[in-house]
């Protein structure tokens, strides 16, 4: 990835709204990132359609935490009144990732094979590497333009997405990853480099 900045010399006519900045990831970099987002989708998705099942869920718990942690009744309470507004803003925020990542030229709709026909999690994954490397080469990369609005849903979705793989990693207060095995590796290389990501939005926009 090379990292955001301001696309100063950007057509104003390209994407709606002001552009603000840009990067250009590797195609892998691109796959991994709808793929996390896709599954973030899928997990607010489950959430507003069996809520009472997302509350036993640890990573859904860091993505909507208590309101108040010392009061059981008034947590559910206010949780009652405020879950379905903050989880249909944070999945608004996750598809307009995915819509950003969908227009980069060279890649699919994720989910779905060249026929249209609906693949698994499995099928996606074990197509990271190869579909990626069909459609773009080891030395191209995709530009990605970002406006004011996409910048703030790319923030929010990065930071629900790190959330989520730090349960995962089963990370505590102290920031050390706890998980163990081979599972531990890849998950926790991926909560790194959303991290840099993140932090190359933060400072291309306050430039």
């Amino acid at each position: 990835m090379m990292p955001f900045q301001p696309d100063a010399g950007a057509s104003a006519g390209s994407v709606p709204g002001p552009i603000v900045v840009s990067a250009r990831f590797e195609a892998i970099e691109i796959d991994l990132l709808r793929l996390a987002t896709t599954q973030l989708v899928d997990m607010l998705d489950a959430a507003t359609t069996d809520p009472q099942s997302a509350l036993t869920d640890p990573a859904f718990q860091r993505l909507l935490p208590d309101a108040y942690r010392d009061d059981a009744e008034a947590a559910a309470e206010f949780r009652r009144f405020t879950s379905d507004d903050l989880l249909a803003a944070k999945v608004a925020n996750a598809r307009s990732v995915l819509d950003t990542l969908n227009e980069a030229p060279g890649f699919d709709s994720p989910g779905f094979d060249s026929e249209g026909r609906e693949q698994t999690d499995l099928e996606l994954i074990s197509e990271t590497e190869t579909d990626a490397s069909v459609a773009l080469d080891d030395t191209e990369t995709v530009a990605i333009t970002l406006d004011a609005v996409a910048v703030q849903a790319w923030l929010r979705t990065l930071t629900d997405l790190r959330l989520t793989l730090a349960e995962r990693l089963l990370i505590g207060p102290d920031g050390e990853i706890r998980l163990e095995g081979e599972e531990a590796s890849f998950l926790g290389g991926l909560y790194d480099w959303l991290g840099m990501v993140q932090e190359s939005l933060v400072y291309a926009i306050d430039a």
